[in-house]
């Protein structure tokens, strides 16, 4: 297998070493309304602990008891125990109405699938992975249980060992493919990322729950919870959270809905001003009519960089139709987050990428096949795409439709 291939991802790059400890379990009883379980791994042999992942993980397990889930909590698990708790989170689903599972720790990913790490893992040599509980193997779990949720809390990003983070950046891409590898047929399941491949997730304030799962916990905090309409709203309210920052990737195989009673009243989330706020009704038009993939519940944050080059534009490819490109944010850095939404001859797909904003201009390199994209705004809601690959210069004209 190939170093070069193989991701590793948490939610921050920690420098030292910790001490193993060994998997403590705690079963907690409610009423039945389904089964949960959560998983906390914080403490690896190979790096120091991961302070989120305590605070985090216990506050999933509550809030999932509110909700009447007969929870069971695995902190620190080892490759054995994690895989004994997997085994056993499949029996307890068996019959339940709602099957829920949590990790929160390092991921793994290569290719279409992703993976988790335990903490006794040695990721020096990448054909670990082979030894690894898949995101796959976990989905078979909603076999048994009417409806399954998966929440994976993790970064899916390269190390800091010289792993190449940009190929695994240019991975950040939905395709029909990298979905049916992710979650297969299977009906009523959602699983859940708290950020796209190739991306870190924030760890926010110290002492505080990283944004993502204050997200989550406020969506589990309603009167009621609608499980399938769940990646949508995290999805935006994580985008106003983080500054356009941090993207949800969610595999839904959900076409109805199914509420639950939630723990109470939900809390606000992060306060945005509205003026900053670009709502994207027009992008969401445009990918209906030309049959394009476009996640829900995407928003776009005008911040205090360049705001005119933030929003949603559209333009016409020579051989693949229409298309359309979101500039989610731009930071003071002039870094940029952008969504490409089109299609080729293999699939329809939408990619999160990275470009860099100077003056009128944003350039990137979407995937390591591509061409170099420069994106060049004549005023504010037009301009033009210049896309070089292999010494052709194809420009194209663009629009905005929102912003």
């Amino acid at each position: 297998m190939n170093r070069r291939h193989l991701v590793i991802g948490r939610r921050g790059v920690l420098a030292g070493t910790g001490m193993l400890a060994m998997p403590a379990i705690v079963r907690a009883q409610a009423r039945a309304s389904g089964v949960a379980m959560v998983i906390g791994n914080s403490k690896y042999e190979w790096e120091a602990q991961l302070p989120n992942v305590k605070r985090d993980a216990p506050d999933i397990v509550k809030r999932f008891q509110d909700l009447g889930l007969k929870t069971e909590y695995v902190e620190n698990a080892t490759q054995a125990a994690l895989k004994d708790a997997v085994a056993r989170f499949a029996a307890a689903a068996k019959g339940a109405p709602l099957a829920a599972f949590y990790f929160a720790g390092h991921g793994v990913k290569e290719g279409f699938n992703s993976y988790l790490v335990p903490v006794d893992c040695d990721l020096s040599d990448p054909s670990v992975v082979k030894t690894l509980t898949s995101v796959p193997s976990i989905n078979a779990v909603a076999k048994n249980a009417a409806h399954t949720l998966e929440i994976f809390d993790n970064c899916r990003n390269n190390p800091a060992d010289g792993w190449k983070q940009v190929e695994t950046d240019r991975m950040a891409v939905s395709t029909v493919e990298s979905q049916v590898a992710l979650g297969g047929k299977l009906p009523n399941l959602i699983s859940l990322f708290s950020t796209c491949p190739g991306r870190t997730a924030l760890d926010g304030p110290a002492g505080q729950n990283s944004p993502f799962c204050a997200a989550l916990l406020r969506h589990l905090s309603g009167p009621s919870v609608d499980i399938a309409q769940l990646p949508a709203k995290l999805r935006r309210d994580l985008l106003l959270a983080t500054d356009g920052q941090q993207v949800v990737y969610d595999y839904n195989t959900y076409t109805q809905p199914f509420s639950i009673k939630g723990a109470g009243a939900a809390s606000g989330g992060a306060p945005v001003p509205a003026t900053q706020v670009i709502e994207l009704p027009q992008a969401y038009a445009f990918a209906q009519q030309n049959d394009l993939v476009m996640p829900p519940g995407l928003v776009a944050i005008r911040g205090a960089a360049d705001g005119r080059k933030t929003g949603a534009f559209r333009y016409q490819t020579k051989s693949q139709g229409p298309a359309m490109f979101i500039v989610l944010s731009v930071n003071e850095k002039g870094v940029a987050n952008v969504i490409l939404v089109g299609k080729d001859a293999k699939s329809h797909y939408w990619r999160l990428t990275s470009g860099n904003l100077k003056g009128d201009k944003l350039v990137f390199q979407p995937s390591a096949k591509s061409g170099l994209y420069t994106y060049t705004w004549r005023d504010a809601n037009t301009g033009t795409l210049e896309n070089t690959f292999a010494k052709t210069r194809i420009d194209m004209p663009f629009t905005r439709l929102d912003g």
